[in-house]
């Protein structure tokens, strides 16, 4: 299936009303599920990283490991 024809009158076959509706609904679908995506994606990069504190930098610290003694 091409969907970008170089050419007006480069496709020869007849594209049913059905073909289209079938890629209609798969553009759709797909920006349903993409859309979200990119926008969570744009919306963390313009927010920028959280200021990090003591507090939280604790959580993130290995504890140290025990010593053969």
């Amino acid at each position: 299936m091409n969907l970008f024809p170089l050419r007006a009158g480069a496709r020869t076959e007849h594209v049913s009303s059905e073909d289209r509706g079938v890629t209609l609904m798969i553009v759709l679908l797909l920006g349903l599920v993409f859309a979200p995506i990119i926008g969570l994606h744009i919306a963390m990069v313009a927010a920028g990283p959280a200021p990090e504190t003591s507090d939280s930098l604790a959580h993130h610290a290995s504890p140290p490991k025990p010593s053969r003694g």
